[in-house]
């Protein structure tokens, strides 16, 4: 579960370099970012 909000907040972080280091990883997920 600590994942899940771990990758939902980096979707929406505005470090770009932590939105690119999950990005793929998250759209493989089903998580939006965009």
């Amino acid at each position: 579960m600590f994942g899940l909000v771990v990758l939902y907040a980096v979707g929406f972080s505005s470090f770009a370099r932590a939105h690119n280091a999950a990005h793929d990883a998250r759209h493989a997920n089903g998580f939006p970012c965009h």
